[in-house]
């Protein structure tokens, strides 16, 4: 049986497997939203300017916080779950062997689960956006650049000129991107991967995959806007913004560039969305088979214990 303990574990495994794969081009559509420029132009001053390290800027925060994300996540979402069923009662809304699961039910409890998650969330996805654009060629700059080189050193720049408050620049964008998305992101996958497994007998890793891909891809592109607003937000001064709020920034955007601009890194967006998504649940389904074999497999030194007897 799989407990709570072995889902975060095989959750953490999937994040992390996530990140790793999808941050280098994670960084370059920040950067394209921020600074402007098509997906090959900005790669290429990333790797003119800083080499493949600049890939990797901000990478280490959501590394690192990945574990206690998803135990926030994903202990917000099935507490929601049991409480929708407990309340509506009949079937559980996860589904079952010979019942798809519930639409509404998934939805609504994803959507609690990217509502609990924003406490940690957005602290480190600001800090990750800071440092991302924390760009280091001549010309290619944001207006705004911070002096820190690090994570902790960004949050004591922020607390220092903000107090805690400083950690939540551009929570408002992020709640907006980042609510409706999980609900709609857990519902497809999983009913697509009810789908897959039962109706067209694909195996559990393959339905990981597939589901996880399309799931991702579906739910990131239908908040791209708010994804550019949010990163611009973020990526801005904190103490002397640039943008007032969703609304100001949105509206600046449109202006200086045109409808087309709350739409920039769309393309690379969609295509790393699916392998990320693919990969995070992939890795989750690999986590937990492994969890399962360590958990179950036989012990040896009772097998030696028993052939010495005989």
């Amino acid at each position: 049986m799989t407990s709570v303990w072995h889902e975060l574990a095989a959750g953490s495994v999937g994040g992390m497997a996530g990140i790793l794969v999808g941050h280098p081009a994670d960084t370059i559509k920040v950067r394209q939203q921020t600074l402007g420029g098509s997906p090959l132009a900005t790669l290429r001053a990333t790797l003119k300017h800083e080499g493949t390290r600049g890939l990797y800027k901000g990478m280490a925060f959501p590394l690192v916080t990945n574990g206690l994300l998803n135990a926030i996540y994903f202990g917000a979402y099935s507490g929601a779950l049991r409480g929708l069923d407990w309340a509506l009662g009949g079937p559980a809304g996860g589904g079952s062997a010979d019942r798809p699961p519930d639409t509404g039910r998934l939805f609504v409890a994803g959507c609690v689960g990217g509502v609990a998650q924003l406490v940690v969330a957005t602290p480190v996805d600001l800090v990750k956006i800071q440092l991302q654009t924390r760009t280091e060629g001549a010309g290619w700059r944001a207006h705004y650049t911070t002096a820190a080189r690090g994570p902790l050193g960004c949050l004591a720049e922020l607390y220092r000129r903000r107090g805690v408050r400083g950690w939540y620049h551009g929570l408002g964008a992020m709640a907006g991107r980042d609510v409706a998305s999980f609900g709609l992101y857990i519902t497809l996958y999983e009913r697509a991967s009810w789908e897959l497994r039962r109706r067209a007998a694909v195996s559990r890793r393959g339905a990981a995959l597939l589901a996880g891909g399309l799931a991702g891809t579906a739910a990131w592109l239908s908040i791209l806007p708010l994804d550019v607003i949010k990163s611009k937000l973020q990526a801005d001064d904190p103490a002397r913004p640039l943008y007032r709020g969703v609304v100001h920034c949105a509206r600046l955007t449109v202006l200086r560039d045109g409808p087309r601009a709350l739409f920039a890194g769309g393309t690379l967006l969609a295509a790393r969305a699916f392998v990320v998504n693919a990969v995070i649940f992939l890795g989750y389904e690999c986590g937990l088979e492994a969890i399962h074999w360590l958990e179950y497999r036989p012990n040896s030194t009772a097998v030696l214990a028993s052939s010495g007897e005989d």
